[in-house]
């Protein structure tokens, strides 16, 4: 009898994310047309580091500036 299963292709892509975290904001990198880069606020995309680095520092300032990521109430009750 032959081995007819098909093997499974891994995801790792995960493992190779250059996510940009400042503080409390995070720009994550993404891929486009073929293109490596980061995914900004209003379906942007960059492929400049600096760029991105700089739109999460400004995320996590305005974050700060409205009071911060309040705890979510009830988290002990799951859906």
């Amino acid at each position: 009898m032959t081995n007819s299963r098909v093997p499974q292709l891994r995801m790792v892509e995960h493992l190779n994310c250059n996510n940009i975290t400042v503080g409390l904001a995070t720009v994550v990198s993404a891929k486009k047309h073929g293109k490596d880069g980061w995914a900004l606020p209003g379906c942007a995309f960059t492929t400049n580091r600096e760029k991105a680095k700089s739109v999460c520092a400004k995320m996590h300032y305005l974050i700060e500036g409205l009071g911060g990521i309040k705890p979510a109430e009830k988290i002990n009750r799951a859906a």
